[in-house]
């Protein structure tokens, strides 16, 4: 069923409208007129009844304190119908200041957002001029003429006043929409990368989409087909990124390693050599003075490792059951080596 975004206010508008512009199909409703009863109960304001004996005025005409009351007592769903009637009930959307808790974007095949506030929970699925809503009781869809596809969330983030996205899921897009969608969403605080995603989509949403992700970055596929694809991406100045293929484990040296500008690197699964784990220590030992950002790198080893040749031929004390190395200019690193697991905390 097709309905009118502003037709879900049933809780204090009335669906008559003389005064503002068409701008939805379906019912037709534009402009959300508020009932005024002939008695009020005093314990609320003279503008608001749920007595069934009403006369509508338009909303837009109340003074703005009664206006503010109004929008404070609308539902989050309710408060987006009512901005997309027009660019006056959107700067009035905006004005009223609503927090919400959480926003996370899904782009596959059909884009979608989820909105959290307290104990209301919307799910919108949109595409060029039409939103499907589902919050409960139906699905509801919403019509924008001349709103495209892009155009959704923008509006969303702009009447809520740019919250952070909490969390970006890449899946089945095309490479052009990476650029829209860099586009449309400034910064998340985490991008999820789907193993649903075709490789080339991986890679380039990594390297596009990673520098918008507040905290962290999650990998689910291996996107390195080439020897330097890794060093490149590695050398990124990103907080956290966990890159996770169990069937497909990521090729890794200790070049690698010593690139590495991520503060927080995760890898699951790896190939790498105890050697070149070793190599790696021996060559950190020696970099007196030189600066290395990172502050932790697990590693989830594709096949074991021994302890012995990890550490062979590097002075380590032993300090709570970890391995700890120290350089000439004060750095430490401590080592934890699991038979498939090995981490490095740099102090």
């Amino acid at each position: 069923m097709s309905i009118d975004p502003l037709s879900v206010l049933h809780s204090l508008f009335h669906c008559v409208s003389d005064s503002l512009p068409r701008a939805f199909s379906g019912r037709g409703f534009l402009g959300a007129h508020l009932p005024v009863p002939a008695k009020s109960p005093s314990s609320i304001p003279s503008f608001i009844s749920q007595s069934t004996n009403l006369m509508p005025i338009p909303i837009l005409s109340l003074p703005g304190k009664n206006l503010q009351y109004a929008l404070n007592c609308l539902s989050v769903g309710d408060l987006i119908a009512f901005s997309l009637c027009s660019k006056r009930t959107k700067h009035l959307a905006k004005s009223s200041n609503r927090k919400i808790e959480s926003i996370c974007a899904d782009f596959d095949t059909c884009s979608s957002i989820i909105i959290q506030h307290l104990d209301e929970e919307l799910f919108f699925d949109f595409g060029d001029s039409w939103a499907d809503l589902e919050r409960g009781n139906g699905i509801e869809i919403w019509r924008k003429r001349e709103f495209a596809h892009s155009d959704w969330i923008p509006h969303l983030l702009h009447i809520f006043n740019d919250p952070v996205i909490r969390v970006l899921s890449i899946k089945d897009v095309s490479l052009a929409y990476l650029d829209t969608i860099k586009r449309i969403i400034p910064r998340c605080n985490r991008l999820e990368i789907s193993e649903n995603c075709s490789d080339d989509v991986a890679k380039m949403a990594f390297l596009k989409l990673s520098p918008i992700a507040v905290k962290e970055v999650e990998v689910y596929k291996n996107i390195f087909d080439k020897e330097n694809d890794v060093s490149k991406a590695l050398t990124l100045n990103l907080e956290s990124v966990i890159f996770c293929d169990y069937k497909n484990p990521l090729e890794l040296n200790s070049d690698d390693l010593l690139m590495n500008n991520i503060a927080n690197l995760i890898i699951h699964k790896v190939n790498i050599t105890g050697k070149e784990l070793n190599r790696f220590l021996k060559l950190w030992m020696k970099g007196n003075h030189s600066f290395y950002r990172p502050k932790n790198i697990e590693l989830v080893l594709e096949k074991a490792t021994k302890r012995e040749e990890v550490l062979r031929g590097v002075k380590y004390q032993v300090v709570d059951y970890k391995h700890q190395l120290k350089r000439a200019d004060g750095k430490v690193l401590l080592i934890s080596i699991g038979w498939r697991c090995v981490v490095f905390q740099f102090q």
